[in-house]
């Protein structure tokens, strides 16, 4: 992990000592290879990815590459930093579709595919991952537009976090509750400027979509871990997934749809092309 304290020079050299022609600077350790396989598509030599540690430290390398310290690229995940108006203009500087990198690895093509990977079985339609999905988005769409409320008010609730387990039918369920989630609502709603919940509805709608895309990615990656399970379940099978191997099996996946059917690929074959046109 590059240290910020180096002097300026010092880590404009640091893609020399790889022999790339840049850095790409990203937040975690998980971020790595998700932003390798997108520059992948794009670059026409040698590249590092490196992790900084966090948001907090990247955004330091972010405004030093936006001032020209730094020669170098920088991906972030987007959080809700388009709705508050805060992306970085600078063309180095590249930010995820949704609210991390978990919101693209997990769409209906990936989840299909992952469901049938882990049951062994090509049953598994996308017509019933697809539904899931919808359902899913449609129950937590309400905490969803408190929780970008929530950011644009600077209001400092805790909305959903990042697991959904607190919000299911059971112990093992892939259903939400609806019930659990509106005493949530309600516990939150009086807490928080209308104006701000009026612009949340507004910016983020309620398609699957966009509800998907402003999720929070550890929120939504728990669930489709429950997805997983309980299709298994049904199927008769039993399975043990752990994160480790849920992040690795749908980053291949990503990387083989990337430059096809992902839904995603236009935004960040795009971004990264002019980026890597910019160093």
């Amino acid at each position: 992990m590059p240290d910020l304290s180096y002097s300026d020079d010092a880590l404009n050299v640091r893609n020399a000592f790889f022999g790339a022609k840049t850095i790409i600077y990203v937040e975690g350790d998980d971020d790595v290879l998700f932003w390798h396989e997108v520059f992948s598509q794009v670059a026409d030599e040698h590249f590092e990815v490196e992790p900084v540690g966090g948001a907090p430290t990247l955004d330091d390398y972010i405004r030093k590459i936006s001032s020209g310290q730094l020669i170098a690229i920088a991906a972030r995940d987007a959080d809700f930093l388009r709705i508050l108006g805060t992306c970085s203009q600078d063309p180095r500087i590249v930010y995820t579709r949704g609210y991390s990198v978990e919101n693209s690895l997990y769409v209906t093509e990936s989840v299909t595919k992952l469901a049938r990977a882990w049951c062994k079985t090509s049953d598994i339609s996308a017509s019933v991952c697809q539904s899931w999905i919808e359902e899913f988005a449609k129950c937590i769409a309400p905490l969803v537009h408190l929780d970008v409320a929530n950011t644009i008010s600077a209001s400092g609730l805790a909305t959903i976090g990042d697991n959904c387990s607190r919000f299911m039918t059971s112990l093992n369920s892939a259903a939400l509750c609806p019930q659990k989630i509106d005493e949530a609502v309600s516990g939150i709603i009086s807490k928080i400027p209308g104006s701000a919940i009026s612009s949340a509805n507004a910016e983020v709608g309620d398609t699957t979509e966009n509800i998907l895309v402003y999720l929070r990615g550890h929120f939504l990656a728990s669930a489709i871990h429950r997805f997983i399970v309980k299709q298994a379940k049904l199927l008769g099978r039993k399975v043990s997934i752990s994160a480790e191997s849920l992040y690795a099996a749908s980053i291949a996946l990503f990387s083989a749809s990337l430059m096809g059917s992902h839904p995603h690929s236009t935004h960040y074959l795009e971004t990264a092309k002019t980026a890597w046109q910019a160093v």
